[in-house]
């Protein structure tokens, strides 16, 4: 009978994520003439403020970082019944939504588990996304069949439990608001999330971060696409205003979102990597746009094609490697070296933490970041002795390597790469038994 499930799960899920691709993507849409939320600041859209978080900024409270970084720091590997094991545990790290999101973690967890080196070998990535499906699949009681069937088969496939999620990434919208008028669309959104966020949580109890992105821009998904009132534009747009005030009820101190004490019915609320670009127009801060062959040319305009798939992969991986959220438990370090078989750093150094070799990410500084492919790192070499210095690029290939002669103390080093891809990449330094990683982006 299991099999049988698992062949049916198996079948609707494929179904869901390929019975939509029969629209042609639509290239002529290059723009909205929406503004992104993160450029609105303290202005407005249809008399609703702008900015991530409230009060028009794209910054979070500095107490609602402060809750979210204590929430990072009590994440250790977890055994099967959910307590501390350092030795044997996992960090689970679920991600949850369609196809669209689906197949963006794969692209993301294929980049991570193939570089072990640079992130925490303790974390361990289960999908469970599902094609075709929405918000409201997510939502009891009509839905139970989801958490019974599919999460719990899945998580049994992939050989973990429950207990031992405590982190979570989710981009989803709904399949019944199929309006697209502001606010209801983004309100019905709304609506939905609180229940479903509530669901993670119970069926996830020991899950303590879920971070939350809106879709990609939309716009090539045209009039005649399959679910362009879902997943086109302006939908895509509204769907990142019902994540802004999801959240922002958690920062106000909503209960159906407490996430202190044990009877938290939320895990801690933050947004991801916020994906929305108004198509071919460059946004402000990062020069991010969506162009057609970022989507596959029969994916109904919002399937992201390989190139799309990994730009949204590498604002993920950048997102989490340098959050104050996320950075302490994503990176690779000494802390985590119970969770590596091999007990070795990647030079195949044996790993050592004591008080003379105790590096930190902070010690190693980059600049100009970002940059063409020209800048300096810096840092502190605490006893005399060879250094090792790396350029990879996000999906762990080298493409510089140095060997510093005995440098002590402040070492300044110049990289000169011309015509270097656009992208995330990352510097390593290899020095007294210790890894120090840094990523910079290259444009």
């Amino acid at each position: 009978m299991k099999t049988l499930t698992r062949f049916l799960l198996t079948f609707l899920c494929l179904l869901g994520s390929k019975q939509l691709l029969i629209a042609q993507t639509d290239c002529d849409n290059v723009t909205s003439g929406n503004i992104p939320i993160t450029e609105i600041g303290t202005g407005f859209f249809m008399g609703y403020q702008g900015g991530l978080y409230p009060g028009g900024s794209n910054n979070i409270p500095p107490a609602h970082l402060l809750a979210g970084r204590n929430m990072g720091n009590t994440i250790k590997p977890l055994n099967a019944e959910g307590a501390v094991d350092m030795d044997n545990g996992k960090i689970v790290f679920v991600a949850f939504g369609a196809s669209t999101a689906g197949n963006t973690f794969n692209t993301f967890k294929a980049t991570v588990n193939s570089t072990p080196d640079i992130y925490n070998p303790c974390l361990k990535f289960v999908n469970l996304c599902m094609g075709g499906k929405g918000l409201e699949t997510m939502i009891p009681p009509q839905h139970d069949w989801y958490w019974a069937q599919i999460a719990d088969t899945l998580m049994e496939d992939f050989e973990v439990t429950a207990e031992q999620v405590q982190i979570g990434w989710i981009k989803t919208a709904s399949k019944d608001d199929s309006i697209p008028e502001f606010p209801m669309q983004a309100d019905s959104i709304y609506d939905k999330y609180i229940p479903s966020i509530q669901r993670i949580k119970e069926n996830f109890p020991n899950i303590r971060i879920l971070y939350i992105s809106s879709h990609a821009y939309g716009g090539y998904a045209g009039e005649l696409s399959d679910n362009a009132d879902l997943a086109g534009e302006p939908a895509a747009y509204y769907g990142g205003f019902a994540v802004k005030w999801v959240i922002e009820d958690q920062i106000e101190g909503s209960p159906e979102l407490d996430y202190l004490g044990v009877d938290a019915v939320s895990p801690w609320l933050a947004w991801g990597p916020y994906f929305w670009a108004d198509g071919l127009t460059p946004r402000a801060a990062d020069g991010l746009i969506w162009e057609c062959e970022d989507y596959e040319p029969d994916g109904g305009g919002f399937h992201l094609s390989e190139s799309g798939k990994t730009k949204e992969s590498e604002m993920l991986i950048d997102f989490l490697y340098n959050h104050p959220t996320s950075k302490k438990w994503f990176r690779n370090g000494p802390k985590w070296s119970s969770c590596d078989p091999a007990g070795r750093l990647a030079d195949g150094s044996i790993i050592e933490n004591d008080s003379e070799t105790d590096y930190f990410e902070d010690a190693l500084t980059i600049y100009p970041s970002p940059n063409d492919g020209n800048f300096y790192v810096s840092w502190n070499n605490i006893i005399a002795g060879n250094c090792l210095l790396q350029l990879a690029n996000s999906q762990g290939q080298v493409i510089y390597n140095k060997t510093l002669q005995l440098a002590e103390g402040d070492v300044n080093q110049h990289i000169s790469i011309p015509n270097l891809p656009s992208g995330i990449y990352f510097i390593n330094v290899m020095a007294n038994n210790t890894r120090l990683t840094k990523t910079l982006t290259i444009k």
